[in-house]
């Protein structure tokens, strides 16, 4: 603790970035043996992550969809998509960030998600259309830039935010408020951002990345998520008014990814 009684940046800032693991239920278990598994080296990290690819029975020969899961959870909580696009003759291909579900690792970053995305990609794609999660969301649509994290951006026809925060301020506020902690410990968090790991927090910004976005581009908010605001999704579709926004409600932050609305969307930009 600093000597006003708040919690030290740097300590702090560990918190932050070390997820809590995710549950395994048993439905998560029988979805990953129904994959074929593989272990993908992301360097310069020097770790392998536990990727799986689900193929779909007389698939249509495309490229897979790459989903990418949130904080403290794990590719095979995308089971509804992972079903539905295979129900439809899509392959699925998706990984388990470091530090959740079977990957090695204590902690993790969005910089290093991102590294991890693009190595999948470039070892078991290409892929036809990414979607993401929440904090995979975000970090699926940077990838397509290069800003934060230099590098052989993402390529792909189709993009599907669910639920996710277009910039780092909203993942910073719903952490802290989680820990029940002042917002105005954010600047901190921040600081340390820059000084120790040389990211500036303004390049975690999904506005700013809006013209590197595909073309086709999905944006799935419900209006009552108590995690990230739905002003994130608006702000992002106003930089970008090709895209759909799907505002649904009653839905949360996690329901969502079972919501029939979601799921069509996702089946109808990935369909053509």
């Amino acid at each position: 603790m600093s000597a006003g009684g708040a919690p030290d940046a740097a300590a702090l800032f560990e918190r932050y970035r070390t997820p809590k693991p995710p549950e395994t239920t048993d439905g998560d278990r029988s979805l990953a043996e129904a994959a074929e598994r593989a272990r993908v080296r992301v360097a310069p990290d020097g770790i392998e992550v536990a990727a799986y690819r689900w193929r779909a029975p007389g698939g249509d020969g495309r490229p897979p969809v790459l989903l990418v899961h949130g904080w403290a959870s794990r590719a095979t909580h995308l089971a509804a998509f992972v079903r539905a696009l295979n129900r439809a003759g899509r392959d699925c291909l998706a990984f388990d960030a470091p530090a959740h579900g079977e990957s090695p690792g204590r902690a993790t970053s969005m910089p290093q998600v991102i590294r991890c995305m693009r190595a999948v990609v470039a070892e078991l794609g290409p892929v036809d259309a990414v979607v993401g999660h929440s904090f995979g969301g975000m970090a699926a649509g940077l990838a397509f830039a290069e800003r934060p994290e230099p590098g052989v951006p993402l390529a792909a026809r189709a993009l599907a935010l669910v639920a996710a925060p277009s910039t780092i301020d909203s993942m910073t506020l719903r952490f802290l408020r989680g820990e029940g902690l002042p917002d105005e410990l954010m600047p901190g968090l921040h600081r340390v951002l820059h000084d120790d790991f040389g990211y500036d927090a303004a390049d975690f910004d999904l506005v700013k990345a809006a013209d590197r976005l595909p073309s086709r581009l999905l944006i799935a908010h419900d209006a009552s998520d108590p995690e990230v605001p739905v002003a994130d999704a608006e702000r992002l579709a106003a930089a970008r008014p090709d895209a759909r926004l799907l505002v649904t409600e009653r839905l949360g932050h996690l329901r969502i990814l079972f919501g029939r609305p979601v799921l069509n969307a996702v089946l109808k930009l990935t369909a053509s």
